[in-house]
């Protein structure tokens, strides 16, 4: 153990900002030398922020938001005197563990962009989901006498044992192109993950893409509508920050492809709204009966520290990344499900392995990935398949926008952190080319997709992903000591 590792008698104040069921049993583990604020004033060397999720089925991003609006308070004091210990906590029902697929990627999002950032400030940060109460406060008092060894992880505690849950992580490369990979080049990669399926393509199809109007959306949009397919381009037209409304956007699109001969029409929507996704699946049913796939690539994305970022930040992702997939995913399902085939699919983001300034969107997109999975099982069977992709390239969101101190602050940590030396000639390389990732999307709202995939396109990869898994565990008998926590 390095002696940066191995906290003194006096070290620090360890505070617990939680919900009620937390904060007996971290108490306890601590020896009840802990407070329940913020302090004014003294070196602090841990702080425990904490929701609890009381059911199963419970509303678990609501339970992560308050565990990020206490973080923010945690982080302004840790950061502030460079240096200390952020442990993220979700109590969780015993129950939802039993459907062998427990919460943990949207806090795994938060935890792991976080722990990017904050290592910057001396700051490590982990995360702890737990059913077991006293193992689970035992767990995170190890956790702050091992910030190394903690930082950007995230453990699980119940059934007798304590795991770490890694992030999502490539399973099995299936295609490599030359360059930018082609529709018949993804058939053939995808052909043993559809089960032997041969693709008719999306020709005569009709495609709901959302974001359409910029982007990755825009490409996939233009991609799909080369392929024969009709195009519902939707698009809010708003700002990369998501403020504003312009229909310009969404109908720069559609009359792009109908100038090449294409068929789409533009619907100016905000996804965030459930009576706007009900009223754009409707007018795409009385102008051509029917919704052959959903592409739900709009997305918004607030750039800021985890101490800075405000609720309006929060709802304004969460809104559209997140509620936006459940209400288009509902208005769709129904028609969907009559007609018995469907294609849906969710974008996520490879942020949720951890991105500075990311959090907000982080969070998002580990909940969208676990939405889509757990979607994925609700309709088995049905003819509806839905699969979720890791897309890269270059966004609006991504545009270089007007300097400020705090955006080159993060642009700065992120290009350290992902080990890029020159982020301008990084955006505009070859491989961040959106148009890179359509032959993928495209496969995947065609007949031959199979149901439940996580993919990673960009670039002239087409890579399959395992979601995060527990990829180390020990029974609780056998954590004695930090020392235990060795994975």
């Amino acid at each position: 153990m390095k002696q940066a590792d191995q906290p003194r008698e006096g070290d620090g104040i360890v505070s617990v900002l939680a919900d009620e069921p937390l904060i007996e049993p971290l108490s306890t583990a601590f020896g009840g030398d802990v407070r329940i604020a913020l302090p004014e004033q003294g070196p602090v060397r841990a702080v425990v922020v904490g929701a609890s999720l009381t059911t199963a089925d419970g509303d678990e991003l609501r339970c992560v938001a308050a565990v990020a609006r206490r973080a923010r308070e945690a982080a302004r004091v840790l950061a502030a005197q460079r240096g200390g210990v952020l442990v993220c906590v979700l109590l969780l029902p015993e129950e939802a563990l039993k459907t062998g697929r427990p919460p943990c990627h949207s806090l795994s999002g938060f935890v792991r962009s976080a722990a990017a950032e904050q290592a910057f400030y001396g700051v490590s940060v982990c995360g702890v989901l737990m059913s077991e109460r006293e193992h689970g406060a035992r767990l995170i008092r190890m956790l702050t006498e091992r910030p190394s060894v903690a930082a950007g992880q995230v453990f699980l505690v119940g059934g007798g044992e304590i795991s770490r849950v890694a992030a999502p992580a490539v399973e099995r490369e299936l295609l490599r192109a030359a360059g930018r990979p082609t529709s018949a080049q993804v058939a053939v990669a995808f052909g043993a993950e559809a089960c032997g399926a041969a693709s008719q393509g999306t020709a005569g199809r009709v495609v709901i893409v959302t974001g359409g109007g910029g982007g990755i959306g825009r490409a996939v949009a233009t991609g799909l509508a080369e392929e024969a397919a009709t195009v519902v381009v939707a698009d809010l037209g708003c700002d990369a920050d998501g403020r504003g409304r312009d229909p310009a956007f969404a109908e720069d699109t559609a009359h792009e492809i109908t100038r090449r001969g294409g068929r789409a029409v533009a619907i100016c929507a905000d996804v965030s709204r459930p009576d706007e996704c009900r009223e754009l699946v409707s007018q795409t049913l009385r102008a051509f009966g029917r919704v052959d796939a959903l592409c739900h690539a709009a997305g918004v994305v607030r750039q800021a520290l985890v101490q800075e970022a405000t609720d309006e930040d929060w709802d304004a992702v969460l809104g559209v990344h997140v509620a936006g997939a459940r209400h288009l995913v509902e208005a769709c399902l129904g028609p969907m499900s009559e007609r018995g085939h469907g294609r849906i699919v969710l974008f996520s983001s490879r942020s949720v392995t951890g991105s500075p300034g990311l959090s907000t969107y982080s969070t998002a997109k580990g909940a969208v990935l676990a939405y889509g999975h757990a979607l994925a099982d609700r309709v088995a069977g049905t003819g509806v398949h839905v699969n979720v992709v890791l897309p890269s390239g270059r966004t609006r969101a991504s545009a270089p926008q007007a300097p400020g101190a705090r955006r080159r602050r993060i642009e700065l940590m992120r290009a350290r952190h992902h080990g890029i030396t020159d982020p301008v000639a990084y955006r505009n390389a070859p491989e961040q080319d959106p148009e890179n990732n359509v032959a993928a999307i495209s496969w995947l709202c065609g007949p031959g997709a199979g149901n439940g995939l996580l993919v990673g396109t960009g670039g002239p990869r087409v890579e399959l992903y395992r979601p995060g898994a527990v990829d180390w565990s020990i029974p609780l008998s056998e954590l004695l000591s930090s020392e235990d926590i060795n994975p």
